[in-house]
């Protein structure tokens, strides 16, 4: 399937399947610490109390949409509300590398009897962090053989490694290693 430039993935599905760009708009660079102020009593100031956590990050995306020649406009509208229905990883074209895990706030706008239209989707982002799009590597290792498994991910991506042998041999003296902790 071919993209085009200017859409989102939600769920793994490109919006230019379903005839809808994005509109480049403002992006939420970094989501509101969760802070509460506590008033003190007799004073003109309050104490601010910080968990170390983060409110949860709203995106508006401004989208336009267009009846693919031959469609049905009906039958097209309610397979985008189908798409947007759910939770999912969300990935935007302009940061292919990156994806957040999100779900539609309100419900997805009406386009019936149009041809054209645009509309506003609100996804709410339910870790304010991006995470980085899930890849695979494959590494045959031969003796005393290191390799490098880097994320680029705003926040601490969980991986998984799976250690498969190949051979008729016992494998011996495996070793992980974090930049920050010298042995997992």
């Amino acid at each position: 399937m071919t993209t085009m430039l200017g859409g989102f993935t939600f769920k793994g599905e490109h919006s230019s399947k379903y005839g809808v760009r994005e509109t480049p708009s403002s992006v939420v660079l970094s989501p509101l610490k969760r802070r509460n102020l506590i008033p003190i009593p007799g004073r003109s100031n309050s104490f601010v109390q910080e968990d170390g956590g983060y409110e949860q990050r709203k995106q508006s995306i401004l989208c336009s949409y267009a009846v693919p020649e031959n469609g049905d406009v009906h039958v097209q509208v309610r397979q985008i509300a189908k798409w947007l229905d759910g939770i999912g990883e969300l990935t935007f074209d302009y940061e292919p590398s990156m994806h957040y895990n999100a779900y539609l706030s309100s419900a997805p706008p009406t386009v019936m009897m149009l041809q054209f239209a645009q509309f506003t989707l609100d996804f709410t982002i339910t870790h304010p962090f991006a995470y980085e799009t899930a890849i695979q590597q494959q590494q045959f290792i031969g003796t005393s053989k290191k390799i490098q498994v880097v994320t680029n991910g705003t926040i601490e991506t969980p991986f998984r490694i799976i250690i498969k042998n190949v051979t008729d041999k016992n494998m011996t003296s495996i070793r992980i290693t974090h930049r920050f902790i010298e042995d997992i």
